[in-house]
């Protein structure tokens, strides 16, 4: 029975016959509200409706990923997809087709999420040629948009792997704030493979100047090891790009030339629904950095991968720390310091179960060499080498950390006091005080009269 509570206490009694008017409760029990069956039946055909604009929507933009070549046309296309998501969403979670609005709704996404990716690839950003790597260029890209947009970083993450995985920007960032250091600007632009020899080509010749404040370089022995081949540097210094670099054409100068060119005159990637994508860079934020949610756990990863003993692991046989890779790191170290910079090299974590003898013998000798030539080439260090030797939870696989790991490395680098007095600017001393013969004269002629010496 429906009860209409705004009835008279009298009409709810004439509804009671059986009780007194002196024996009705004070109040009546709550009964659950039915909709009237015309309601419910509008409001199902309203959400019907929705969904057919939904499945419309989509449809056109798939109409137009046909077609599309430009930045500007996968900007339409993905707008389209978007209008399809915000009318499925937009279904109540009571209606009966909410269901099938959800189920339809991860297809839009995945759909947006591939014109997302097309509308960056068609838009000209650098304006040099490929530096060898896919993430190298996105990097590029990425830092060189963001330094037009917001102006250069505080602090600079770069690294392997490693740190493009390991230190998350935004942690760094939001820790800093609440610790009494806002507005910190944070961007990770580590690339795979990255030894001293690509650090030191990215900070000193292919980012525009001036560099960051803060450089943190986050990495390990492998960076330094000139027993193995480099073919990350390899790669780079064969590329157009790094040709290009080296013929006098830098990155910002051609940046900022496009930005200020009309729209007519700039470069145009053509872009069709058959480009391949980058399935690395699915990942990568607008901050440069690489999430991965992986959790390693030892047992069950080695049954799918084995597990290679140090004495076989090519990272650390052979292994030497006297070679091209430290010449470059003096090299660096006196460039960033000459850029009024400051560099701080973060040894990052690895899993208990890497750590091997063998391997350890090896990293026992890479943190000797590092406190040596940070004490020689002025640079800080940071070790964080066996700090969670038994927390696998927080890697991604034996060498790499995973998103959690970042996050709780960003967060202790926001707390270490190396960064954040690289971050605070020393204070500066009180002008000592003017001799007395140069104070005004209404102040020397009230010491000469205190008996005061008019002079230090």
């Amino acid at each position: 029975m429906v009860v209409n509570l705004n009835h008279s206490l009298e009409a709810v009694a004439d509804r009671l016959p059986d009780a007194a008017p002196d024996s009705l409760p004070e109040t009546l029990p709550d009964e659950p509200a039915q909709m009237p069956a015309a309601d419910s039946a509008s409001e199902n055909s309203a959400a019907a409706d929705s969904l057919q604009l939904a499945a419309d929507q989509a449809t056109q933009a798939e109409l137009l990923t046909q077609t599309a070549t430009s930045a500007a046309d996968w900007d339409r296309v993905a707008a389209t997809w978007l209008e399809a998501i915000a009318l499925a969403q937009a279904i109540p979670p009571e209606s009966p087709a909410r269901i099938l609005a959800q189920r339809r709704l991860r297809g839009y996404l995945q759909q947006l999420l591939t014109a997302q990716q097309r509308t960056e690839q068609a838009s000209p950003v650098t304006g040099i040629p490929s530096l060898g790597s896919a993430v190298f260029d996105d990097q590029l890209a990425g830092y060189l948009s963001y330094v037009a947009t917001v102006g250069p970083p505080d602090i600079l993450i770069v690294g392997s792997s490693r740190s493009l995985q390991g230190i998350d920007p935004a942690a760094l960032q939001q820790t800093l704030a609440a610790k009494g250091l806002p507005d910190q600007r944070v961007f990770n632009f580590s690339v795979n493979g990255a030894t001293a020899q690509v650090v030191n080509f990215v900070l000193s010749e292919l980012l525009p100047a001036p560099l960051p404040p803060v450089i943190i370089w986050g990495d390990g022995s492998r960076a330094f090891n000139d027993g193995r081949r480099d073919r990350t540097w390899e790669s780079l210094a064969a590329s157009p790009g790094y040709q290009v670099i080296h013929g006098g054409t830098l990155p910002a100068t051609s940046l900022l030339e496009q930005l200020a060119a009309p729209t007519t005159d700039r470069p145009v990637n053509i872009v069709t629904a058959r480009s391949p994508l980058n399935p690395k860079l699915d990942g990568l934020d607008a901050l440069g950095f690489l999430a991965v949610s992986d959790r390693f756990d030892p047992p069950t990863y080695y049954q799918q991968f084995p597990k290679v003993n140090g004495r076989n692991d090519g990272a650390y046989v052979p292994f030497t720390l006297n070679g091209n890779q430290s010449t470059v790191l003096g090299q660096l170290a006196r460039f960033v310091t000459g850029q009024n910079s400051q560099l701080i090299f973060v040894n990052l974590p690895l899993s208990g179960s890497y750590l091997d003898d063998f391997r350890l013998t090896h990293e026992r000798q890479f943190q000797q060499f590092l406190q040596a030539q940070s004490q020689t080439q002025g640079f800080a260090v940071i070790d964080l080498l066996t700090q969670w030797q038994a927390q696998p939870a927080l890697f991604a696989d034996p060498s790499h950390v995973n998103q959690e790991g970042a996050a709780a490395i960003a967060i202790q680098l926001a707390n270490h006091p190396q960064i954040r007095s690289a971050l605070t600017p020393p204070a500066q001393a009180a002008p000592p005080p003017a001799p007395p013969s140069e104070l005004p004269p209404d102040e020397l002629l009230d010491r000469l009269l205190e008996g005061q010496p008019n002079k230090p």
